[in-house]
């Protein structure tokens, strides 16, 4: 038989797990200081990278565009530049009407510096119908014989009366030159006319535009095969072969992003057709030279953002640490004022039951019994103020009027019941100190009123009331309807000596006289509390 598997404990349905240690901590100053710091900060990166994203943006677009713009200044320089040459070989063609085998040397020197001349200057050759070059008709720049190149199988087969070649290697320099050729004799093949110019005369179209470092300008022919090239290259090339090439030919100008397969450069290239000489042209500018200062400037803005970020996190912690230093050190203190309140409540409880023992203690005295009753009464009347303030859980200051009503109906219930109390009782407060002293005046003065006034046992009425004068003092009154008595008449108990010696403890003034009816009026004047510097603790129950 398997072990009994050990018993698990039941898990209390009382307790809520959490995945989150954190999830009953109370959210404090501190952690809306983080939070709000932390967001700030989340938001000004954020505008921060939405502005990169815009710039981008616009100066990709800025970058097309000037390469767009590049490409149309290369149309119009190069057909001026083409175009010149074209009516070069016109002219050329014009000039060796006669039979080019007899060309005489002379007259070569001066078609060549007629053409020299010319804009597009350059040299030129002629060839007989095989592609030899004819005595005294060449030039250093082109070769012996066309017979191998390109041009001149679509020229001698009558594809072409002219025609501008790819991009070739000048014969004696291997510098890039532009080459275009003609055929001579109308129907009639009377050899070739081949004209050469420097790759090199790009140059000034180039610096005319000021581009930036990695820019490129080029001249293509409508088949994709590049003409000419600057900065110079050695290569041929061919558009046919990229990804942007049906974009190219399908439209008559545009812009695109390309990298190069001849140096490995990512450029924002723009292009122009220009029918009318069969050539497409380019201007280009390096991508990351027209980023250079967008990207500058997000790392000068990074340098400036990164340290104010982390400068704020850094401060926000560190109030937060003094936040929470701040709540620890008030939560002790609320904890300290608390266990004073308890305390004070365990005195004030403590001192109204010594006095109850006292009084308990009191009854068993042989002593008069009136004398007993007497001071039963005045403790009674200190043990109330003790009670009332721990029960309250006010200790600066105290609302009189819950404990005179207590202390009221305590005397009532010793006395004659014939005898009702008329009570106004204004929530007036006092002082701490002045509680004691207003309640055993009141105590003396009403348990007077019901030992004497109605001493012939008739029916009557004692009527207490407590309130606010103008002056902002508080006055207590006790009147009756009972037989009345000479104020100044002398008496023999402590009676009037007391209330005499607590009203000046209160800092009053008293006063008994005899009322409008015949009874007697007792009045006190006092001063009472300012208002309390701290809300009162919960009430005991």
């Amino acid at each position: 038989m398997s072990a009994a598997a050990p018993e698990m404990a039941a898990p209390d349905p009382g307790k809520t797990r959490t995945w989150w240690p954190y999830a009953h901590r109370r959210w404090e100053a501190a952690d809306t200081v983080i939070a709000v710091v932390s967001t700030l900060i989340i938001v000004i990166f954020a505008i921060f990278f939405f502005l990169c994203w815009q710039g981008f943006g616009t100066t990709l677009e800025a970058a097309k565009k000037r390469a767009q713009v590049s490409a149309d200044i290369v149309a119009t320089q190069s057909s001026w530049l083409l175009g010149s040459g074209l009516t070069s070989l016109r002219l050329l063609e014009s000039k060796l009407a006669f039979e080019p085998a007899i060309l005489d040397a002379g007259e070569k020197a001066e078609l060549d510096g007629a053409l020299k001349a010319l804009p597009s200057g350059g040299s030129f050759a002629i060839y007989d119908p095989g592609g030899a070059v004819l005595p005294n008709g060449g030039a250093p720049a082109l070769p012996p014989s066309i017979a191998d190149k390109p041009y001149f199988a679509a020229l001698q087969s009558g594809a072409a009366v002219e025609i501008i070649a790819r991009q070739d290697l000048d014969s004696a320099t291997g510098a890039p030159i532009i080459v275009m050729a003609r055929r001579l004799g109308g129907d009639v093949n009377a050899g070739y006319v081949v004209l050469a110019m420097p790759v090199q005369a790009l140059e000034a179209f180039f610096n005319a535009q000021a581009l930036t470092e990695g820019s490129v300008i080029s001249i293509g022919r409508e088949d994709g095969i590049i003409v000419a090239r600057y900065p110079l290259a050695t290569e041929p090339i061919d558009l046919t072969a990229s990804a942007s090439w049906e974009l190219i030919s399908s439209n008559p100008s545009g812009a695109y992003e390309a990298r190069s397969a001849l140096d490995g450069v990512t450029r924002l290239i723009g292009f122009r057709h220009v029918p009318e000489l069969g050539i497409i042209t380019f201007g280009s500018v390096s991508k990351d030279a027209a980023f250079a200062g967008l990207w500058s400037a997000i790392v000068i803005i990074l340098w400036l953002l990164v340290p104010i970020a982390l400068a704020l996190f850094g401060g926000s912690l560190w109030t937060a640490h003094l936040l929470r230093r701040s709540a620890q050190q008030q939560r002790t203190l609320s904890a300290a004022v608390a266990h004073n309140d308890v305390l004070f409540r365990e005195i004030h409880h403590r001192v109204k039951n010594n006095l109850q023992s006292v009084s308990s203690l009191l009854q068993m005295q042989p002593i008069p019994r009136e004398i007993k009753a007497n001071m039963g009464q005045r403790i009674a009347a200190m043990s109330a103020v003790h009670e009332h303030i721990y029960r309250s859980g006010n200790f600066e200051t105290v609302h009189v009027k819950d404990y005179l009503q207590t202390l009221i109906a305590s005397i009532r219930a010793g006395h004659d019941p014939h005898v009702s109390v008329a009570e106004d009782l204004d929530d007036l407060p006092v002082d701490r100190e002045a509680a004691t002293p207003l309640g055993l005046i009141l105590n003396e003065v009403v348990s007077n009123a019901f030992k004497h006034a109605f001493a012939d046992g008739r029916e009557g009425m004692v009527a207490v009331r407590l309130t606010r004068t103008p002056e902002g003092r508080g006055q207590l009154t006790v009147e009756d309807n009972g037989l009345g008595f000479d104020p100044q008449t002398p008496t023999k108990g402590i009676g009037r000596r007391l209330i005499s010696a607590l009203t000046q403890q209160l800092g009053g003034e008293s006063r008994f006289e005899t009322a409008i009816d015949g009874g007697s009026l007792f009045t006190l004047t006092f001063p009472l509390a300012s208002p309390e510097t701290r809300p009162s603790a919960t009430p005991l129950p």
